[in-house]
């Protein structure tokens, strides 16, 4: 995005996703870093223009969440506060049990100021447990119901949807090399057959 289209963006945003205008303030925010300095060019406020470019420091499958609404613009300042990994644990947490905004912040406090497990802050806070958040429910170990949870995201899809995906290339059949192994299988039949009337002749 050039700087021309990201001033448009700010300008008029309609009904552009939160982080296409997220994408907006970065561009402007790498010639000028300082939203104080790009209020003065779009009609955004600092607040608004800050919000927003957090949501495109999150990572992409988080980043589609807030696209969908399912995560608010809001709760973008309290993920980035966390290592990555919790980030997405954060996530996956406020989509599940939509946790509110102030809520977040709550949560992330006592991570952040008390050293804390996420795990356990959102178990005593929230009074919830990770092996009870039903995107991540799955017969496997917790590391890999993490990783697919997170690609499921990543590839912007719901969790189903993901699951019949990669179920369904799972189960695809390579018609062509059927059809190669079938045709060798037919070539060979008939060379032994040849060898076979060699033989009885």
């Amino acid at each position: 995005m050039d700087y021309e289209t990201a001033t448009g963006f700010l300008d008029q945003p309609g009904v552009k996703k939160p982080s296409e205008l997220g994408q907006a303030v970065d561009v402007l925010y790498g010639r000028h870093p300082s939203y104080k300095r790009i209020a003065k060019e779009v009609s955004m406020s600092e607040d608004r223009l800050r919000q927003l470019h957090r949501v495109f420091l999150l990572p992409e499958g988080i980043r589609w969440q807030v696209d969908e609404g399912n995560i608010r613009v809001g709760h973008a300042g309290q993920i980035l506060r966390l290592q990555e990994d919790e980030q997405w644990l954060l996530a996956f947490s406020i989509v599940e049990r939509k946790i509110s905004v102030k809520d977040s912040q709550t949560i992330v406090n006592a991570v952040v100021r008390k050293s804390e497990r996420l795990e356990d802050v959102l178990n005593s806070i929230i009074g919830i447990r990770f092996d009870e958040v039903a995107m991540l429910l799955l017969p496997m170990p917790f590391d890999e119901r993490f990783k697919i949870s997170r690609a499921a995201w990543s590839k912007k899809l719901k969790w189903a949807d993901f699951s019949l995906s990669a179920i369904r290339q799972a189960s695809e059949v390579d018609r062509g090399a059927i059809a190669r192994e079938l045709k060798a299988f037919e070539q060979q039949w008939k060379a032994l057959e040849q060898q076979l009337k060699a033989v009885a002749q």
